[in-house]
């Protein structure tokens, strides 16, 4: 009796014991894939077809595209899983000519950065010399003598004690800023200059000396609209103008008379 107890013990511990190395086994199966993807993962992402061949620079036009890089700190022939987009995008923003960056990764070898620069839309006289400010009146840059004209310059006032990074407060030249900002480029090239004859009243000149009377601030939006138009259809205009009235709600144009 006590040899067919013995007997029945061994055969239940036997199951039991069949179960634990089997678990065992499963586990150091479980743990060989492991090492094994991991392996392979860290040996495909050393293969030389991960390194950054190509960079690829998009909505920059103000900011050179080789700077972009170096601001970023992101060079071809570096591995592309040890660049850090997210500093690199944060890193960008830092600079003052940026207004919103993003870099990602494109496999296998490519890395893109798109950027939204701040652009500087007008050019304002300054004590020591000259300003290049954006459509919010950011300060991009700073100079003794002038630059080529590129952007219209705004005259009759005098900004003081403004640097790289400062903004500019005069609420008159703020609403020429953001008449100019709702030009497109190609128009807003063809002004010169903004003169603010009163605090309350500006004209505008053409590279052709053509007067836009813009006037007071109010109506910016309709002013901008017209503006835009004028000038399209000036570069095809049949006679001479002297001057266009923005000052009244039906504008007014004025032609030049002829000798």
């Amino acid at each position: 009796m006590e040899e067919h107890k013995e007997s029945g013990q061994r055969d239940q511990e036997l199951p039991a014991e069949k179960a634990e190395t089997k678990s065992w086994h499963w586990l150091l199966q479980g743990l060989l894939f492991l090492v094994i993807a991991v392996g392979g993962a860290a040996a495909v992402a050393c293969l030389p077809a991960f390194t950054l061949q190509d960079i690829r620079v998009e909505g920059n036009s103000y900011v050179p595209a080789e700077e972009i890089c170096r601001i970023a700190g992101v060079y071809r022939g570096e591995h592309m899983l040890q660049v850090k987009t997210d500093a690199a995008a944060r890193t960008l923003i830092r600079d003052l000519r940026i207004e919103q960056a993003e870099v990602r990764r494109v496999f296998p070898g490519e890395l893109v950065i798109e950027v939204k620069e701040r652009l500087p839309v007008a050019r304002v006289i300054c004590d020591y010399g000259y300003l290049d400010v954006d459509h919010q009146g950011m300060v991009l840059s700073a100079y003794r003598t002038p630059k080529a004209r590129t952007i219209p310059l705004i005259t009759g006032v005098k900004m003081h004690d403004l640097y790289i990074g400062d903004a500019v407060e005069d609420a008159a030249v703020q609403k020429l800023l953001e008449y100019l900002n709702m030009l497109n480029p190609e128009e807003r090239q063809q002004i010169n200059e903004i003169a603010l004859v009163r605090p309350d009243y500006a004209v505008a000149y053409t590279a052709g000396a053509v007067q836009i009377r813009i006037g007071a601030s109010d109506r910016l939006d309709a002013k901008a609209a017209l503006t835009q138009d004028f000038l399209a259809e000036l570069k095809t205009a049949k006679h001479p103008i002297e001057y266009i009235d923005l000052s009244f709600a039906t504008p007014f144009i004025k032609f030049r008379e002829g000798k």
